[in-house]
Parts: structure tokens; sequence; C-alpha cells
């Protein structure tokens, strides 16, 4: 989780810097005896000169992105507290448009908001050269797991991640968004491939012995048919073969393996990450507390490490 509110400065070379340094204080009250101020005093004078003055740029997109999560995170209460350091520290968190970086992989565009949740469900053109590794890496899966969607072992996630780097920033919700309707279509044939060599064949259980040699990607792929936002599998290309079979083997397989997918996915999704997972997760009128009880420590020189200190507890 991404906590919006940064308070690690309150640490850093604490025991190397003089209590002179350390207690320094603005003349206008402003700020604290840290250099803390409450985000209702962010467009004062003082605040603004001292951003200017640490290299911030107040009116780049990376500034009033973290200025917007902070005032969102602190819901409405001016008294909560931050300080140059943690606005500093959190604008590393979003690119040159104002659009967060997911820290793991470095790439932006991979946000989910309420505003592009609808969108992102839309199937584009997305390289050959992914499908195909969705496609062997699936098909190796399948096989060493019977069928069964192990989210502790699968590898999908890289081909995902493989992928959004191929793509514009834009395009990335949409191009995982794609990918996942192949990763879907092959999974059925891999299925639909093991029962018709062994009908009595279900999940969990030994695949029959070169049941998928005749399945490749170009097989599933030209099988497949645009519906809506989705991939729908068929025998025939016509509209009336799409409404009356999903693909050659029942509708109760279909189903069976829809669920064994989504189970899946729910242990390993693919990377992008829900706005509200990048949420504070700090209650301001806790935090506000904690940071006076950490003042008061640090004058009384009581406070010993960062371990005693837990400012999320």
């Amino acid at each position: 989780m991404l906590n919006i509110t940064d308070y690690a400065f309150l640490f850093q070379n604490s025991y190397n810097k003089s209590k002179t340094n350390l207690f320094a204080s603005s003349s206008n009250g402003i700020f604290t005896s840290i250099g803390s101020f409450q985000l209702k005093n962010l467009n004062s004078s003082a605040v603004q000169s001292r951003l200017k003055a640490e290299g911030i740029d107040t009116n780049s997109k990376q500034y009033k992105a973290v200025i917007k999560e902070m005032t969102k995170a602190a819901n409405g209460n001016g008294a909560m507290y931050t300080n140059i350091q943690a606005i500093k520290n959190l604008m590393k968190n979003y690119d040159s448009d104002g659009d967060w970086v997911d820290p793991t992989t470095g790439l932006a565009g991979l946000l989910v908001t309420d505003e592009n949740d609808a969108d992102r469900r839309t199937i584009i053109s997305i390289p050959e050269s992914s499908r195909r590794e969705m496609f062997e890496s699936t098909k190796r899966e399948f096989l060493a797991e019977n069928g069964v969607a192990n989210g502790d072992t699968t590898k999908r996630s890289d081909v995902y991640t493989n992928l959004y780097r191929k793509m514009e920033k834009q395009d990335r919700l949409k191009a995982g968004y794609t990918l996942e309707q192949y990763e879907r279509a092959y999974s059925r044939a891999f299925h639909a491939a093991a029962k018709a060599a062994d009908p009595n064949w279900e999940i969990g259980k030994p695949i029959p012995k070169g049941a998928l040699d005749n399945i490749t990607m170009e097989s599933v792929e030209k099988e497949l048919v645009q519906v809506g936002n989705k991939f729908v599998t068929s025998t025939s290309s016509s509209s009336s073969a799409v409404n009356t079979t999903a693909s050659s083997y029942s509708r109760k397989t279909v189903s069976s393996v829809e669920t064994a997918f989504s189970e899946g996915l729910k242990n390993n999704p693919p990377k992008i990450i829900q706005a509200e997972e990048k949420e504070v997760e700090i209650d301001s009128n806790v935090a506000i507390e904690k940071m006076k009880r950490l003042e008061e420590q640090l004058r009384n020189g009581t406070f010993k490490s960062n371990s005693d200190f837990d400012m999320k507890a």
C-alpha cells in the first residue's frame, strides 16, 4: 500500500543533527519545531516560498498530483501534518504528466480509477510476441498443474509486465485486458482438448497424453469472434453460431473453465493497481497525536529508535 503522507523524514539523521538545527522553528509559527506544517497552511506565502526554495515546482503536474492525493487522504482535515521532504519523496511516485508510477515495474498507466475502469475493458491490437508468450506460458502451466489455475506457481504476471513495456502508457490497461481475453481463450481450448481426448477428464486429473499436440496459437485465434468487449470461441464465424455455441464443447465445460480461470485470476491478477490500494491508511487524528508525541520525545531525549514509534499503529 502507498501511504500518501510520508513520515520517514521524522527519523532522518535525527541522531547526527544538533538540537539547534533539529528544533529550528519558523518565526511565523507555521512550521513546527521539526519542519512540519498543517495542510491548511499549504498555500501560505511561507510554505510556498519554502517549497520553491527546496526546488519544488508548484506548477508541475507531479506536485499537483501529490497535493490532490494528500488532500483526499486528509478527508477535509486541514490540521493533518506533512512536510516538504514528504512532498518531495512522493513526487518521485509520479511522472511528468502527473500519472502514478508503479514502484515495482517503474511503469505509469497501470492505475485503475473510477474514471478509466470502464474504458480499459476494451479489446485493442497487441503484439503477436506477447500473445505467443502467453500461449506458451498457459500451455506449460496447464500441463504442469493438470488444468488447475495455480496462483502460487504461475508466471503470468511476468507476461503481462512484458506486454506493458511494449505498449504506450495510455494503452497499457487496455492491452492488459486484451491479453486476458486471449489467455481465457487459450485456457478454454486446452480444457476442450483434454476433454475431447478423455470425456471423463476433470480439472486436477493428469492430462491425457498428446491431448494438446494439435493446439496452436493460430488454431485458437482463428476461431475467436469479438462480441462486445469479449472474445467468444466459435466453430463458425457466423453470428448465429456465436449465439448458439460458445465453443466446440458444452456450455457446462465453458462455465467450469471460466470459474477456474476467475479463481486463478483472484490469486494472481495482472499487474494493475486499484485506486483504493494507494489510499492512505493512517487515521489523520492518530497521526497528528503521534507526531506530537514524537516531538515531545525528541525534546525530552527519550526517543530511542524508529522501531519504538510506529506511525501506523
